[in-house]
């Protein structure tokens, strides 16, 4: 039975994150960017300021952003991200 008004839950499962990505991802665009060539700060050193910056974040979702903004860079669509915002 094909039924077109089943609708599917929702997969995500860190709101705090949607909440703060964008303002997160242009924190760490910098940052991203001089890692690519050299890495000068650490995921830990990333996760600590994202943390700092946005506390209802944990830890382990401070990580699921700078893995998320560090693949964005890396498949050059980061900067669309941040032209969204403004």
């Amino acid at each position: 039975m094909n039924n077109s008004l089943v609708t599917t839950p929702e997969r995500r499962q860190h709101p705090e994150i949607r909440q703060v990505f964008v303002d997160a991802c242009e924190i760490l665009a910098p940052i991203v960017a001089s890692n690519a060539k050299l890495q000068t700060v650490s995921a830990f050193g990333m996760a600590r300021m994202l943390v700092d910056y946005f506390p209802m974040l944990t830890p382990e979702q401070a990580h699921i952003v700078i893995a998320t903004a560090e693949k964005l860079h890396y498949d050059k669509r980061l900067q669309a991200i941040l032209n969204k915002k403004g």
